[in-house]
């Protein structure tokens, strides 16, 4: 049965998406009074033919160069002789099938202005562009992005599964969380504010070997001998998880420099989308703690095999781990 488990693990492992968070990047820039260019970037995970047909809409807006030709980077101009004041512009995202769970991020760069940024959800595929934005909008906007980012995360939620597996009791899982919460969050304000930068290759590589590392301490635990003294992983569980920690609030930073900051809210920005993060983070350790109570209460099979079953899971997550560690370090060198 485990044979048959790692085969069948090695298979899936290629399917799982590790954070990949990246938007659907569109610029909308004032070039004069009255011409408007529209520039997109989509992540490469489109299959050929699937990408959307990105383009401006507002009533006193022509096209006069672009076409209607989709791909994965791409511009249009814009001719617009603005007669309604009211009419307010908007970003139309037409996809040939589907949205395959891709945010929008749309900037908006008026003539002498200050830039403007709307956050979207994969639901919607007409986004308006507002004509000023506010404190509460940018809140609101990293605040849902930073959960989202957590929760589409793989990586990041399989480390928080093995530090919730080594923690153990609820008082070491609260002291083990929140030590990760303070150090994510020093390097992710470092990363962000470009005061310390490490190579996105290379910091996606230690992530994946930090998973490694901790599934294959959570089996040399369990298997060891009575007797046996405890690994400094588990003597110290703060101290580990504060300094992979560090490690991991520069894989925040990806996503959140991709997204962009706001100029004149950075630090509003930059505190929302921790703080969506964190609740994210807190919405798949209450879920995890909630299907383990459960299942243990109300599964007698469970509850029997649950130390076989809890080695499964760990297998499976040092080999996924381990899968992306060598995908990485390919794409590294």
């Amino acid at each position: 049965m485990r044979s048959l488990f790692f085969a069948l693990t090695l298979l899936l492992c290629g399917w799982v998406v590790a954070d990949e968070a990246r938007p659907v990047y569109v610029e909308v820039t004032e070039n004069s009074v009255s011409q408007y260019l529209l520039k997109w970037k989509v992540p490469p995970v489109m299959p050929d033919g699937q990408e959307p047909r990105i383009k401006l809409q507002h009533p006193d807006c022509l096209l006069v160069n672009g076409g209607n030709a989709a791909g994965l980077i791409g511009r249009r101009l814009y001719q617009c002789e603005i007669k309604d004041a009211e009419a307010a512009f908007a970003v139309v995202l037409d996809y040939p099938r589907s949205n395959p769970a891709l945010t929008s991020l749309i900037v908006f760069k008026p003539f002498n202005e200050e830039p403007i940024q709307v956050f979207s959800g994969p639901e919607k595929t007409t986004v308006n562009i507002p004509l000023a934005t506010s404190a509460g909008v940018v809140a609101k906007q990293y605040t849902v992005a930073g959960i989202e980012h957590i929760l589409v995360g793989t990586d990041h939620l399989l480390f928080v599964l093995c530090l919730i597996i080594i923690a153990g009791g609820f008082r070491r899982l609260l002291l083990t969380v929140t030590g990760f919460t303070i150090a994510h969050s020093i390097t992710l304000t470092l990363a962000t504010l470009d005061i310390f930068r490490l190579p996105t290759e290379l910091v996606e590589l230690l992530i994946a070997l930090s998973i490694v590392l901790l599934a294959v301490e959570i089996i040399k635990h369990n298997r060891a001998e009575e007797g046996t003294p405890l690994s400094f992983t588990w003597r110290y569980p703060v101290s580990a998880s504060s300094a992979f920690g560090l490690l991991h609030g520069f894989g925040f930073a990806v996503v959140l420099q991709e997204l962009g900051l706001p100029a004149s809210m950075k630090v509003q920005a930059l505190l929302f989308f921790n703080i969506g993060v964190e609740l994210g983070q807190l919405l798949f350790i209450a879920a995890v703690l909630a299907l383990v109570f459960v299942a243990l209460r109300y599964i007698t099979a469970v509850s029997k095999h649950r130390s076989v079953l809890a080695e499964i899971v760990v297998y499976g997550v040092g080999i996924t781990g381990a899968y992306w560690l060598f995908e990485r370090f390919g794409l590294l060198f």
